[in-house]
This record gives C-alpha cells, sequence and structure tokens, in this order.
C-alpha cells in the first residue's frame, strides 16, 4: 500500500513539474494566434483580397480594350484563265502571297450608366467582404473563448481532483494510525481506500478531458493539435456593462445589422444596374491597319499595299427584348423588399437577444458570488470537519461527504466565472465592440 501512494505522489509531482515547465497560453495570445492562423478568418480575409482585386480600376470597365493581329496567306496553285478578248493562258505555280497587322482600340464611351452602377457596387461588395471579415473574426473569437475556457476548467476539476486525493491520502493516513492504537476498524481503512482509488480513477479521467479540451483548441487555432502548452485560468472582467449602452451601441455597430444594411444597399444598386440597360450604348474604336498582297500575272494587279488610319462610331439601342430587362428590374424591387423586411426583423430580434443577454449575464453575476460564498462556507464545514474526524467526533461517511460537497463547490465556482465571461463576451458581440 505505502508503494502505490509513493508511486501516486511521484506521478502527480511528475504531472507538476511538466506542467510548470509548459508555455502558458494566455486568451490574448491566443486571440492573436488565431486571427492570424484560424482557417475561416484566413479564408475570409482572402475573399477579401478577391474583392479588393475586383474593385480596382482594371475591372472598372473604364479602361479601352486594345488588340493587335496578323497574317500572312500563301497559296500556290494552277491556274486557266480566259480573257474578255477572247484569249486565254494556263499557268501552273500560280503563287499569291498576302500579309496583314493591325491594332485597334475599342472604348464604350456611354453604356447607359450601367458601368458607373457596377462601380459602386464593386465598392460595395468589398465593404460587404470586409464586414463579413470581420463577422468571421468574431465569430472565430467567440468559438476561442469557449474551448479556451472549456480548457481552463477542464484544468481546474484536475487540480481540485488532486486536492481531494491529498485530502483522501490523509484521510487513510489518520484510519490508520487509529486502526494502529485500537480507536478504528479495518472497515473504516478498507472504505478510505476505495475512496482514494475512485478519486485516482477521476483525476485519470479528468487529465483525459483536460488533453481533449486542449487538442481542441489547437484545432480552432490553426495548429498542431499535438502542441503542449499550459492555460490561464485567471479571468479579468471589464467594468459593469450598461443595458442601455449595449442596446443603443448594438444597433449602429453590430455585424448583423451592418451586413443587412448593406445588402439593402447593394440591391439598389442592382435596381439601378437593371434600370440603365434601357439607355442607349455608343462606342468607339480607332485601328491602325496594314495590308499587302503579291499575286500570280493572271491578277490585274501584281502587287498591292494598303495602310492607314480607321475610325469608328457606333450606337446600339435594345428598344425592346422580350421584356426581360424589365423583369429584372421587378425582381431587383421585391428582392429589395424582401431585405428591407429582413433587416426590419434582424433589428427586432436583436433587441430580444441584448435584453436576454444582459439578463443572462446578470444572473451570472449573482451566480458567481453566490458559489464563492458557497466555496467559503464548504472549506470552513470542511475544515471542521477534518478536525472533528480526528478527535473520533464524526464519521468516514461525514467526512467523505464534506469532501465531496467542497469539491463540488470548488468546480460550481469555477464553472461560474468562465460562464460569467463568456456572457459577457457575447453582450460586447451583440454591442458590436467584441473586436475593440
Amino acid at each position: 500500500m505505502k508503494s502505490f501512494e509513493t508511486l501516486y505522489l511521484g506521478v502527480v509531482f511528475l504531472i507538476s513539474t511538466m506542467a510548470s515547465a509548459q508555455d502558458v497560453l494566455t486568451v490574448d495570445d491566443a486571440i492573436k494566434i488565431a486571427v492570424e492562423s484560424n482557417y475561416d478568418v484566413r479564408i475570409a480575409k482572402n475573399d477579401t483580397e478577391i474583392s479588393d482585386i475586383e474593385n480596382g480600376v482594371l475591372n472598372s470597365g473604364y479602361l479601352p480594350k486594345v488588340s493587335a493581329s496578323g497574317g500572312v496567306n500563301y497559296s500556290d496553285e494552277n491556274q486557266s484563265v480566259v480573257f474578255s478578248d477572247g484569249s486565254g493562258a494556263n499557268i501552273s505555280g500560280a503563287i499569291t502571297e498576302s500579309y496583314n497587322a493591325s491594332i485597334t482600340a475599342d472604348y464604350t464611351i456611354f453604356d447607359g450608366l450601367e458601368r458607373k452602377f457596377n462601380v459602386k457596387k464593386n465598392a460595395e461588395n468589398l465593404n460587404l467582404k470586409k464586414l463579413q471579415e470581420r463577422q468571421s473574426i468574431e465569430n472565430t473569437i467567440i468559438a476561442l473563448y469557449d474551448a479556451y475556457y472549456n480548457v481552463a476548467y477542464q484544468k481546474q476539476i484536475a487540480e481540485n481532483l488532486k486536492l481531494n486525493i491529498e485530502n483522501s491520502l490523509d484521510r487513510l493516513e489518520r484510519t490508520k494510525k487509529k486502526l494502529k492504537y485500537g480507536q478504528g476498524t479495518k472497515l473504516d481503512e478498507l472504505n478510505a481506500q476505495v475512496d482514494l482509488n475512485n478519486d485516482n480513477i477521476s483525476y485519470a479521467a479528468a487529465n483525459k478531458d483536460y488533453k481533449n479540451a486542449r487538442r481542441n483548441l489547437n484545432l480552432l487555432l490553426g495548429r498542431d493539435i499535438s502542441m503542449v502548452f499550459d492555460i490561464d485560468t485567471t479571468v479579468v472582467f471589464l467594468e459593469q456593462l450598461n443595458e442601455d449602452f449595449v442596446l443603443e451601441s448594438s444597433e449602429k455597430e453590430n455585424i448583423t445589422s451592418l451586413l443587412n444594411q448593406q445588402n439593402v444597399l447593394l440591391s439598389d444598386l442592382d435596381i439601378e444596374i437593371n434600370k440603365a440597360k434601357f439607355l442607349p450604348k455608343v462606342n468607339g474604336s480607332v485601328s491602325y491597319n496594314w495590308n499587302q498582297s503579291i499575286n500570280p500575272p493572271t491578277n490585274f494587279a501584281l502587287e498591292n499595299e494598303a495602310y492607314g488610319l480607321n475610325l469608328g462610331l457606333s450606337l446600339s439601342w435594345n428598344i425592346f427584348d422580350g421584356g426581360q430587362s424589365k423583369t429584372r428590374v421587378q425582381t431587383a424591387r421585391i428582392t429589395k423588399e424582401n431585405r428591407e423586411i429582413e433587416l426590419y426583423r434582424a433589428k427586432e430580434e436583436l433587441k430580444k437577444e441584448v435584453y436576454n443577454a444582459y439578463e443572462d449575464y446578470t444572473n451570472k453575476q449573482f451566480t458567481l458570488e453566490a458559489e464563492k460564498n458557497n466555496v467559503a462556507t464548504n472549506k470552513l464545514n470542511f475544515s471542521r470537519t477534518q478536525n472533528q474526524f480526528s478527535l473520533g467526533q464524526v464519521s468516514a461517511i461525514q467526512f467523505r461527504e464534506a469532501q465531496i460537497n467542497l469539491f463540488n463547490a470548488l468546480n460550481n465556482q469555477a464553472k461560474a466565472k468562465y460562464d460569467l465571461k463568456i456572457a459577457e463576451i457575447n453582450l460586447l458581440q451583440l454591442a458590436g465592440k467584441l473586436i475593440e
């Protein structure tokens, strides 16, 4: 039995030494890593970069199109010709050569303002992608807090179980001494040993959960899931958040609300783009051409060369396209109306979420204070029970009950602490202040 206790103490010491040697990952460090390495955030950033490229001048439609072409033709034929005076000729190997080259620039002078509204839409699409990138970052930070504090909670459960084991070892030693001096029974010793074994089993399971939670956090951080690190269980709370401030800020800065407003703005531009199709389009072109041909004797001109500048101007007007343009305008207007309805509904849902989240926030504040008082009471109760157990004034069952109550109280306090921080983070997200 002594060897078992010695082995346990050695394992606990080894685990504690390894933990102290690990790098401590703070929540701020984790956020920085996630914003840089999280897979969803990286994809969102790439989408923003694509939209930024599409918003550039090269995609505006305001630049001319320039093309160049050239060609060579060669033919070797046997020709038989009859001229108008009745004479004729047969030529074998009548060779014809022709060469051409041109450079052309086309430019849309007026396109019914469609190009203008497309440029505006590209700019607003970029703003939309930036908002979506921010939303991805916010969602990642929320998930990060959940994962980080789950690791911290599992760590504290394991630490509380170590305290449980220490108290169970102390109880076992006291029971052995009582048995040695004839003040206890073998059954008391066996019960103490069983409780110690159960505590060791619970500690092994808690340590497994701690490692699993740590791997989940590594995956969220976009790094090697086997990376080992220690966690900071300290939680720093902000000053009391004001409900009216959260509600007012959410109306202006909440990401969901901003995205809905952006979608309404894009619907406006879709209407203007489709209305522009009713207007005429004017195109201009300028080209420089060169052509040369060398002909056989059967041609009137044995050699011909032409070069020069050509200018062109064209107007097109799609007077009636079967009603397709009108249909697109009508559907775009209905789409805008739907997005306005979604915006109004989202605003009402946001109010509800703020009220619910704030209620949850204040409730968790009360819960944390109550759990702190509960821990203080259970610590005092266990200390007195431990002293009375040494004097033989309480039973082993009462000692175990006080021990379990203290363990549960410590776990409940840790959970209440992390739950309150998550409630605080949710309020910040609703207010649009999370990234700040």
